[in-house]
């Protein structure tokens, strides 16, 4: 009988492991940080405050995008369901186009 140990380390790990988390969870947590921090030295509303402030979100949500979401490793599966989505999605605009153009009167 074969050993089972054997066989499941010859496999390649596939994604991300603890420690990545953990470097992306602090990568995060600065963020978040310096989020406020923003948020404490320019007023709401002021623009460049808020500009800075979506800056840092975007960074935030393209780092979950990337390594929790498993993009970063599986973006060729991806295609798959993105494709569909977007040839639906102008069907979509163009099959409710008139009904917004003829709303308006």
């Amino acid at each position: 009988m074969a050993d089972t140990a054997s066989e499941t380390s010859a496999v390649p790990h596939h994604g991300p492991d603890f420690r990545l988390y953990m470097i992306v969870f602090g990568a995060l947590s600065v963020a978040t940080a310096l989020s406020f921090v923003i948020n404490w030295i320019f007023a709401m509303g002021d623009a460049t405050g808020t500009g800075m402030i979506m800056v840092v979100a975007i960074f935030k949500a393209c780092l979950v995008a990337a390594i929790f979401m498993h993009l970063k490793w599986d973006w060729s599966k991806l295609y798959f369901l993105i494709i569909p989505v977007f040839i639906l999605a102008v069907m979509m605009m163009f099959v409710l186009l008139p009904d917004i153009v003829l709303a308006w009167n």
